[in-house]
């Protein structure tokens, strides 16, 4: 993917982070996601965005943040500070996108062509300006999210895990479905950790674990849940170093396979809890099991 259309997409995945959304606005969300992804000419598409009533506004933020990292005076040593101020400036524009359409409406208004499109204050189709070159290498650090403070416990009760899987197949993105797939498992990894601890398991049953944590890491970095998806890593991660007796599984690793746990169920579930000790131990345990991979 160009660096630009990632640059820009991240932006909006940090900005949609710190909302609180509903299962249909994070579906919109992850509409937008695809079809910014997919574009052919990701400036067009922004600026066929400018012409649409709904998506007008989200269009001109957009259309800023494409020429701010395009233009020839872009400073690569703020270049990170950059991305922080202008996906903290698309929540409010983003939240209000989002109020006002639903993913049926955004799909019929994203899927038409865009010569046919328009501009809806003079009735009149209007030719798309030329593209802006998408050449400039920009290189950012990815951006943590942001989560609402409350109180979490650590009972985790959740659905046994569906084992169907659709590799393959693009279907359309459920949340509820989502949701069901990546907390499934979890009930089991908590009552799998407590045995860690006692010493009774087997290589076999942690090698499927890796295995669907593995797969529910790339479904969520895949539509854009990089926090997610860094937690089931590190997760596994600190499984496959467990059965390579590279680590022990003693009360400290434990808590701290624990803490990605209760940061995944938190974020799924879109809890209104402050997970800021529990994501700052599993972040700290992922940099620390890096050096024994």
């Amino acid at each position: 993917m160009e660096l630009i259309r990632q640059y820009i997409i991240q932006a909006i995945v940090v900005a949609a982070n710190n909302l609180r959304l509903n299962s249909e606005k994070i579906e919109s969300v992850a509409i937008l996601r695809e079809h910014l992804k997919t574009a052919d000419n990701l400036f067009n598409e922004i600026q066929r965005f400018k012409k649409v009533t709904q998506l007008s506004k989200l269009g001109i933020k957009l259309g800023e943040l494409h020429a701010s990292v395009t233009s020839d005076s872009v400073d690569f040593l703020k270049i990170t500070e950059l991305f922080k101020e202008q996906s903290s400036s698309l929540v409010v524009i983003l939240s209000n996108f989002l109020d006002v359409i639903t993913p049926t409406q955004l799909r019929e208004i994203l899927y038409k062509e865009p010569e046919k499109q328009v501009d809806e204050s003079t009735d009149e189709v209007e030719e798309l300006d030329e593209p802006a070159s998408e050449d400039t290498a920009i290189e950012f650090e990815k951006s943590e999210i942001n989560t609402e403070s409350d109180e979490l416990t650590k009972e985790i009760i959740m659905d046994e895990l569906d084992e169907e899987e659709a590799k393959g197949k693009k279907e359309e993105f459920n949340f509820e479905e989502y949701q069901k797939r990546i907390l499934g498992p979890i009930k089991k990894l908590e009552e799998l950790l407590v045995r860690l601890l006692e010493g009774k398991f087997s290589e076999v049953e942690i090698r499927s674990y890796m295995d669907v944590m593995k797969n529910h890491a790339e479904y969520s970095e895949a539509i854009g849940f990089s926090l997610i998806a860094n937690m089931h890593v590190t997760f596994t991660v600190g499984l496959k170093l467990i059965v390579d007796k590279k680590i022990i599984p003693d009360e400290n690793v434990i808590e701290s396979l624990r803490a990605c746990l209760i940061v995944i169920v938190a974020v799924v579930k879109r809890k209104e809890v402050d997970i800021t000790a529990y994501l700052n131990r599993a972040e700290s345990f992922g940099k620390q099991i890096l050096k024994y991979r």
